[in-house]
Parts: structure tokens; C-alpha cells; sequence
């Protein structure tokens, strides 16, 4: 993660300045023009969020059930194994299959969820999570992760200041590319349409009722109420790349060629 964020900060300690053309020139002196900074990518998502049947345990209750807590430390199995309780992953396809593109363009996570994630793991603002997760405070709750795989959007890394402990300024410049946010919307469809297949509803499985505040007037059409849901509530996978990029030295928008140099 580093490479991606602080790559600056460390060529700056270093006295190596790699710095890509801007107003911080002015201060910086430019040893080498290169968009270092540019060309940042991501696998954002958006989330469609489910309660389940009242008799499916809670996430926080399987993480404290004392048999659940006695498997793991017999057999390192069980709920306190699994990674972030996401039972099931797809790899799909947006459009049909042509023998030009036969790999995926979104992935679908299938998780159980616990209001923490919602509330301390995500940016959104406290009413806003209070909105729409606050009814559901003791409910067993279930998401569908809808991530585009081949993000067109860029984003950039810049210096705040000339202090090498500050922070950067990152703008992820999600969705910039529309193909991007109509992918992530198939996705979320893809999500509604599974989680109303008969396995899923015979665990209960319901979307909220409760609306994300700003896209009320979209409910009832699906593709504009997902396509809201997704600019106002996306997230990041953590999946950063692209600020150094290592290519051919001939490519202006290569930084490092393919033995770093």
C-alpha cells in the first residue's frame, strides 16, 4: 500500500525526487519528469444489503457461541476462520462471452455482516448509516458486493505540502468512466436477482426496507436506484495500483521500467 500512497514521500526522503510536474515544482526541485502520482486504479464496489430469517444467528452471536469458539481452537474451523464471514465469490460477466473477451468484469462477494462494518469500516456519515442500517441494529444481516474488475477510471496522488510526514492528497476519481459505474450496477442487479433464488429465501432472505437517503425518488427503477446507491455509498476493496507504473520507457505514462529503474 505504501508503494501506491507514500511513493512520493520515500523518493523525497531519499533525496531521489520523482516527481511529476505541478505547482509543488515550483518548491521541489525536478530531478526527473515523470507522472509519478497518475494513472491510480482501484476495484471500488457497492453493496446491496439484506436482513436474514429471524432464526439465523447474528454475526456477533456465532463469534461468541462457545462450541464455535472451542472448534477453532481444536481445529482452526468454523465461523472464527472464515475470512470476514464471506461464504461465496462469483466471477461474471456483464455481456456475452465473444472469443475476444472471455475474462470477467465483476465479482460478487456473498457475506454475512455485522453492523460494524457498515458503521466503523466505511465513510459513511452517522445519520446516513443511521438511516439505513439503524432498524436492523439486532438483525442477522447479509450483503452482496458487487466489484468491477477492469476499473477504466483514473485517479491521482499528490503532495499536500513539502513536509514528508503528511499525508497525500488521493483522489480516487472513482466512476469517472461511466462503463464503470454501468458494470458495478449489473452486479448489483445480478446480486437482487440471486439473493430472490428459492436456496436464499428459504433462509428469509429480504432486502432492507429502508431507503439510502438521497435516492428515494429513484426506488421502483432499479437500474437508477442501484446507480445512485453506488455514487453515494461506494467503497474500496483495497486494491490500489498504478502510481509508479512500470512499462516501457517509450510510454509517457511510464514511471519505472521493468527493472525499476
Amino acid at each position: 500500500m505504501a508503494g501506491i500512497f507514500f511513493r512520493r514521500d520515500v523518493v523525497n526522503q531519499n533525496g531521489n525526487v520523482i516527481i511529476f510536474t505541478y505547482w509543488w515544482s515550483k518548491v521541489i526541485p525536478v530531478v526527473a519528469d515523470l507522472p509519478v502520482g497518475n494513472n491510480f486504479h482501484d476495484h471500488c464496489a457497492a453493496f446491496v444489503p439484506f436482513t436474514l430469517g429471524p432464526g439465523i444467528p447474528t454475526v456477533k452471536q456465532k463469534l461468541t457461541y462457545p462450541q464455535n469458539i472451542q472448534e477453532y481452537i481444536d481445529r482452526r474451523t468454523g465461523p472464527l476462520a472464515s475470512a470476514e464471514f464471506i461464504s461465496t465469490v462469483a466471477f461474471l460477466n456483464s455481456s456475452p462471452v465473444s472469443p475476444t473477451v472471455d475474462f470477467p468484469d465483476y465479482q460478487l462477494y456473498f457475506a454475512e455482516i455485522s453492523n460494524d462494518i457498515p458503521e466503523k469500516r466505511t465513510d459513511l456519515k452517522p445519520e446516513i448509516y443511521k438511516a439505513v442500517f439503524g432498524p436492523y441494529e439486532n438483525w442477522p444481516l447479509f450483503a452482496c458486493i458487487s466489484q468491477h474488475l477492469q476499473p477504466k477510471s483514473r485517479g491521482t496522488v499528490r503532495l499536500k505540502s513539502t513536509n514528508p510526514y503528511d499525508s497525500p492528497a488521493i483522489d480516487p476519481n472513482y466512476f469517472e468512466n461511466p462503463e464503470d459505474l454501468k458494470v458495478t450496477v449489473e452486479g448489483m442487479k445480478t446480486c437482487q436477482k440471486i439473493m430472490m433464488l428459492d436456496p436464499m429465501q428459504k433462509v428469509g432472505a429480504k432486502p432492507f426496507e429502508t431507503l439510502f437517503p438521497g435516492c428515494e425518488q429513484f426506488f421502483g427503477n432499479e437500474d437508477l436506484y442501484f446507480t445512485c446507491l453506488a455514487r453515494g455509498a461506494v467503497i474500496t476493496l483495497s486494491h490500489q495500483v498504478g502510481t509508479a507504473k512500470m512499462g516501457d520507457p517509450r510510454d509517457p505514462t511510464t514511471v519505472v521500467d521493468p527493472l525499476l529503474r
